[in-house]
């Protein structure tokens, strides 16, 4: 156990978990214990009368329910002896509220005590899964994993990151790149294992042809599919999609996009539940980036869900080319050979319409890509897995014990 000195234990808010000592004694990996933990906490969530307020917490509920679960255990299962590191220190972030959920399942399911750090700004999503923690460690059949689960808040505090971190047998730091290169000044334990997930960009690549050759239901659900990559995280994840590549010649790349679009609003206008303040924001945000970026060829503005922003070249891609809320950066190649320049290690999730699979990985492979770590259709790119950013977060959190 680790007692938690009182001036650090001053400055700590505690939302799940017990208070004045932590644990930090590994777990089984993979855990039944754990396994019905998270599908009851599915199950609960899932059972919610309002669960429709909350897209977020309705994707993580779905993640963790029993059937994926159990996949996530025949894939990974081993004749090998594996367990938990220990003590697991999670700096979940800000701007997707849900992400701290996720993180702690991954600690969990690994066979690891976790110290999840939540932002201080309010999220309803976020108390709502709390709530539903708390609720499902009061009974008694999950005694033996009270020890394990401890999310907490504070404001941004070197002592108080030093001694979680000094502490710690390993670390997921979510947040970008200034979070990342903070916490690694902190002093960490010799073994102590690190996954960072630090600033990415994201894209989407659009076969113009297939648009125009599909029948009409699969262009409804291809147009549904961008409104999840678009719209359920309003584009605040690493994953959703920033920049919109068109391959094809400029008429056929035309009337794909009029095909889409048009289709694209009426399913926002449906569906969204923008607030006022995030309609100025990103009213706000365009006008900026209309003033600074030389770039833009081209603006469409149909209504306040839908920015497109037509492009000139991708030169700062990386920099510039950040969208919310419904706000569209397009390119149109004639090729995918053009999308090269624009790949680099920053460059994290591409979705795609239109492409095999097979011809994507040939790509890859052949050109020695340095960046790209998923690839997955349209409408897959909230999709959280236990294979992040290039990580096999599970094995990476546990450790394998070897008995001949």
């Amino acid at each position: 156990m680790i007692p938690l000195p009182h001036k650090i234990f001053e400055k700590v808010k505690f939302l799940v978990g017990k208070k004045k000592s932590i644990d930090n004694k590994p777990f089984p990996y993979l855990d039944e214990l754990v396994i019905n933990y998270l599908s009851d906490l599915s199950s609960n969530l899932l059972s919610r009368n309002d669960l429709r307020n909350f897209p977020d917490v309705t994707t993580f509920a779905f993640w963790c329910r029993k059937s994926n679960l159990k996949k996530i255990v025949k894939n990974n299962s081993l004749d090998e002896l594996r367990v938990g590191l220990g003590l697991i220190y999670h700096n979940s972030p800000s701007n997707v509220p849900v992400n701290f959920a996720y993180s702690l399942a991954f600690g969990l399911l690994s066979g690891n005590v976790s110290v999840v750090r939540v932002s201080s700004k309010y999220s309803e999503s976020r108390l709502v899964i709390i709530n539903e923690l708390n609720k499902l460690l009061e009974k008694t059949k999950y005694k033996k994993i009270q020890n394990l689960i401890h999310v907490v808040q504070f404001e941004y505090d070197d002592e108080v990151n030093e001694f979680w971190i000094s502490n710690a047998d390993g670390k997921l730091i979510w947040g970008g790149d200034k979070t990342v290169l903070k916490m690694r000044s902190f002093k960490s334990k010799p073994r102590s294992r690190e996954i960072v997930f630090p600033d990415r960009f994201s894209m989407c690549l659009i076969n113009a042809n297939k648009v125009l050759t599909t029948n009409d239901n699969n262009l409804k659900k291809l147009c549904e599919n961008l409104y999840n990559d678009i719209y359920l995280l309003n584009q605040m994840a690493c994953s959703s999609p920033q920049l919109f590549v068109w391959i094809g010649s400029n008429n056929t790349v035309k009337k794909s996009k009029n095909k889409i679009w048009g289709q694209l609003i009426n399913i926002a206008n449906r569906k969204n539940n923008l607030k006022p303040i995030e309609f100025m924001n990103k009213y706000v945000d365009i006008c900026k980036t209309i003033i600074s970026n030389k770039n833009i060829k081209k603006i469409n503005i149909k209504n306040n869900l839908l920015y497109n922003l037509e492009l000139k070249s991708t030169k700062d891609h990386n920099k510039n080319l950040r969208g919310y809320y419904g706000t569209l950066n397009e390119i149109s190649f004639t090729s995918i050979s053009y999308l090269l320049p624009i790949i680099d290690e920053k460059c994290q999730t591409l979705t795609y319409y239109g492409y095999k699979k097979d011809n994507l990985k040939k790509f890859i492979v052949k050109n020695r890509l340095r960046g790209i770590d998923r690839v997955v259709p349209v409408g897959q790119s909230v999709d959280m897995d236990i294979k992040w950013d290039g990580y096999d977060i599970l094995n990476q959190l546990s450790r394998n014990i070897v008995i001949k």
